[in-house]
Order: C-alpha cells, then structure tokens, then sequence
C-alpha cells in the first residue's frame, strides 16, 4: 500500500510539470485581436493582438503567441485605441449654466477645497449617470476640477470614471490648485476688475507666506520653549503653501490674452511649478512665448477662433502644437457634454489637425500634462490597459464603440441590436 501511494505520488509530481495550475484568485489573459491597433506611441498595428492581465497591458503587436486558456474577443473589423483623457472637466457637478457642485461662491479664494468631496461615483442631477454615459463613447480618465466662479477654486483631482466610491476612482490628489483670471462682475465680495482678480491671488499667495513664517518661528521658539504656542492651523494657506513649495502644478483658466499674460507674469512672480491653461482664445497671439516657457494650454470646448485682422479662423489646436506648445483637447464638461470628447479632435481635424496629432491630444499629450504617461495615453506594455475598441474610425460621427475597458475590466458593451 505504502509503494503504491509513492508511485501515485511521483506520477502527480512528474504531470505536474506538463501542465500549469492556475492559482486561485489569478486572472485569465484576455486577448484582443482587432483590424487595427493605433498604441499611440509605436505606430499603427494592422490585425493586432493586446494581451491584458492583472489590468495591465501585457503585449501588444502582431502574430504574438495567446495563451492557452485565455478569453479571446475577435473584432477582425474593430479599430482599438487607448482610453480618451479629459484635463479639464466638471463631469458630474451638475449642469453647466446652473447651481453647481463646482463653484463655492461664499468666498473669491477657497484653495483648501477639496473636489474630491463633490464627487458622486455615477454624477449627479439632471445628468445622472453622467461618468457611464461618458464610458460609452470612450473616456476613461478625466481631471476633475472646481469651477470658475471664484478666483482660486481649489484642489483638482485625476480619476478614473469607473469605480464603487470616489476613493476608488481617484488615481491622483490633489493634481493641481485651480485658479481663474478675468473680470468676477462686481459680485459682493469679489474683484470687479481683472486688476482686482490678480490682486487677490497676489494677496492669497502673500499670505501664505506669512502664515510660512510664523510656523517657522515657532519651531525656533520650541526649541527655546517647549510650551510655545503654535500657530492656528489654516486650511487654505496650508493648501497654498504646496504651491509655493513647487508642490503642487497650477491649472488657471483665462480666455483672452490680457488675462493669458497675467497668468504668465503671476507665474513668474510665484515660481509656479508647471503652469497649465484651460481655454486660453487668445494663446495663439502668444504662441512663441508659451513655448518658450513650457507652459501647456487644455484646448476647448471653444475650437476655433476668428482672427480679425488676418480675417480667417484660426484651429487652435493645431496651431498651437505647430508653434512648439504643449496641447490637449478638452470638453469642459458639461459645456460640451464629456462623451463629446473625440468630436471635439474631429473639429481640429476638420480645419487641418493631423489626425494622429488629433489622437494623441486625447491621449498620450494629456497623459503627459497630468504627469501620468507611465500609466495611460498609450497601447504598450506594463501601462493600465484602458482601452476603446470601435467598428471604424473614432472620428466618424457615424462610428459606434463596442467595448471599453478600465484598468482590464469591460466597463462597456454596446448591446447588439439584432
């Protein structure tokens, strides 16, 4: 009996080896093989495969091996893209024009809001169900930000548009200080002209370097005293401090090009840590200069300018990347709705914008503005495998998503209407 149980025993061992056991709990490969395959960063796959695992991407390229066992969708007419990202969104805050979750107005400067806290996982009325309704047209990742009815608005944040709570969707807190240029309209409390909206972040940032100071004398008087009284802890200098530490990138949303050059001299004044622009009409007048200090402008929701003096639109978009300037296309949800994403790159492809160009404003450009291009904007390996697959080119109005994927996960499947 005792033999037998040994040879029993050495014929498992040996079988073990020819065969692999998967653990329990280990995820299947899914394997996508697809018409054609944009990863972004290295070039267009004509009938492609993507292996995913564990939510990352595991291979992408042509003839790869699929391993045995794994779940295999076939779209041999599907053209697959990485997931789309929005920098500049209030999806989910409520509706454009109306009361908002966006804009605290109680006060012209409110740095230590938190975004985050305003977020509802599916949005919230009258556009419920915001976040999926954007998933089905392909975004997958978003900059959350506070509004721009106050000057500075607080702390943004980097999330994706799937998860159970807020805290599962954040990737990134805080991003960025959101802060505001141009005239407030003499609201009760507020500047009334641009000169007193610059004053207000000048006398914010001021303050905070104060409030620096007396915690920085405190140390040095409890080194002397231990019962020496510590200053009272505030919030939005605590918040503003991070910024003045170079912390902490700034995000400021202007439109003409007085307020564009307040931004800058701001900037310069504060040593603002990589300085973004949302909208920001007037940045082609100054195209050169953004370059020259590596300053990156969120395109959008306005697409195009008429230039009066050269009496000709001007595709803001593709301007501004011929000029040197870092670019990403945006909706400003809900201005434009936030699953209007990649018809916004069909408007910039519609006046001249290289569609590649176009595609990578939505995905890898932004990626890099977030400082997350180790993680998203593109098909490659080891990066989270957030993906759209279509049944033509993105940027056909007539074209349909089929699937999407966050993180490895089908979040979105078009229902077969057959």
């Amino acid at each position: 009996m005792f033999q037998r149980s040994v040879v029993i025993a050495a014929i498992l061992i040996m079988l073990s080896g020819l065969f692999i056991f998967p653990t329990a709990g280990e995820e299947k490969v899914i394997a996508i093989r697809a018409g054609k395959v944009h990863t972004v960063t290295g070039g267009i796959v004509e009938d492609g495969i993507i292996l995913i695992k564990e939510g990352k991407f595991l291979a992408v390229g042509k003839g790869i091996d699929i391993p045995e066992g794994a779940t295999v969708i076939d779209v041999p007419q599907g053209v697959v893209i990485p997931g789309l990202i929005d920098t500049h969104s209030h999806l989910g805050l409520g509706p454009s024009g109306g009361i908002t979750e966006d804009n605290e107005m109680t006060s012209p400067a409110t740095p230590g809001l938190r975004i985050i806290d305003s977020l509802h996982p599916r949005g919230l009325m009258p556009h419920q169900d915001s976040y999926l309704d954007a998933i089905s047209e392909g975004v997958t990742t978003v900059i959350a930000r506070p509004g721009s009815g106050n000057v500075i608005g607080g702390l943004s944040a980097l999330i994706k548009l799937s998860g159970e709570t807020v805290d599962e969707m954040v990737l990134r807190f805080p991003q960025d200080m959101k802060m505001a240029m141009g005239a407030r309209g003499g609201l009760p409390g507020y500047p009334a002209t641009r000169m007193g909206t610059a004053w207000t972040v000048r006398k914010a940032m001021n303050e905070a370097q104060e409030y620096a100071d007396q915690w920085e004398e405190y140390r040095k008087e409890k080194e002397k005293n231990k019962d020496a009284n510590p200053p009272k802890v505030d919030l939005d200098k605590e918040a503003l401090l991070k910024v003045m530490k170079g912390e902490l990138p700034v995000h400021i949303h202007c439109s003409p090009t007085v307020d564009i050059l307040t931004a800058l001299r701001l900037g310069e004044e504060f040593h603002f840590k990589k300085l973004s622009l949302g909208h920001a009409t007037g940045a082609y007048k100054v195209a050169d200069e953004l370059a020259k200090q590596g300053v990156a402008v969120a395109v959008g929701p306005q697409m195009m300018v008429f230039d009066e003096e050269r009496e000709e639109l001007v595709n803001l978009a593709d301007f501004l990347l011929r000029a040197g300037v870092k670019v990403s296309i945006i909706t400003d949800a809900d201005v434009v709705q936030q699953e209007f994403l990649r018809y916004q790159a069909a408007i910039a492809i519609k006046y001249g914008m290289d569609p590649e160009e176009a595609l990578k404003a939505i995905t890898i450009y932004p990626a890099q503005f977030v400082g997350a291009a180790d993680r998203l904007g593109s098909i490659e390996e080891g990066k989270d495998a957030d993906l759209v697959i279509f049944d033509g080119d993105p940027f056909d109005t007539m074209t349909q998503v089929l699937k999407v994927f966050i993180n490895g996960k089908l979040v979105y499947e078009k229902k077969d209407e057959s």
